[in-house]
C-alpha cells in the first residue's frame, strides 16, 4: 500500500510540473516577472515489503489467534442475516442485534490496529490495518442507512482477516 502511495505522490508532483510549464510557458503576452522561488517537495521512500516467507510466525500472531476466534465465534449469528436487505427494511431485531455487535466490532478494530502496530513483519502489519480500516468503514454504514452494496467493505475486512491467518500460520518450508 505505502509503495502506491509514493507512487502516486510521484506522478502527481511530476504531472503537476508538466502542467504548470505549459501554462507558464503559453502565457507570451505578460509582461517580465520576477521569477518565483523554487519550491523543493520531499517525499519519504517507502521501504519495500519483505516478499519473503518468514522462518516462524511473528510473535503477535500468539496475540491474535484468539482474538480473530473469539469474534469469529461472536459473529456467527450475524453472520446468518442477509446482507442484501437495505438497513431500511431492517426488523427491530435485526436493528438491536447490530446495535450490540458495533461495539464488538470497534473493539476487534481497535485490536487489529494495536496488534499491528506491535508486528515485527511490515507485512503482516500491513494486512492487520487494511482490515481494521475496512472493518471500520464498514462499522460506519450499519444501521438504518445501510445499502447492500456496503457489504463488499465487510467482505474485504474478513478477506484480510483469512489473509493475516495465512500469514500466521504459513512459515517457510524446512
Amino acid at each position: 500500500m505505502w509503495p502506491a502511495v509514493g507512487l502516486a505522490s510521484a506522478v502527481a508532483l511530476i504531472a503537476g510540473g508538466i502542467i504548470g510549464g505549459m501554462i507558464g510557458a503559453g502565457s507570451s503576452n505578460r509582461s517580465p516577472a520576477t521569477a518565483a522561488p523554487t519550491v523543493t517537495v520531499t517525499v519519504e521512500a517507502v521501504a519495500p515489503l519483505d516478499r519473503a516467507i518468514p522462518n516462524t510466525p511473528d510473535p503477535v500472531c500468539a496475540e491474535w489467534a484468539p482474538i480473530a476466534n473469539a469474534i469469529s465465534s461472536r459473529l456467527s449469528e450475524f453472520a446468518s442475516t442477509d446482507p442484501r436487505i437495505p438497513g431500511s427494511s431492517w426488523t427491530p431485531q435485526r436493528l438491536a442485534q447490530t446495535r450490540e455487535l458495533v461495539p464488538v466490532l470497534e473493539a476487534n478494530v481497535a485490536d487489529m490496529n494495536r496488534l499491528a502496530d506491535k508486528a515485527q513483519d511490515p507485512f503482516l502489519a500491513s494486512l492487520m490495518r487494511a482490515q481494521a480500516v475496512h472493518g471500520e468503514a464498514y462499522i460506519a454504514r450499519l444501521g438504518p442507512n445501510y445499502q447492500p452494496s456496503d457489504q463488499s467493505l465487510w467482505q474485504a475486512s474478513i478477506d484480510y482477516s483469512t489473509a493475516v491467518r495465512a500469514a500466521c500460520t504459513t512459515v517457510a518450508p524446512r
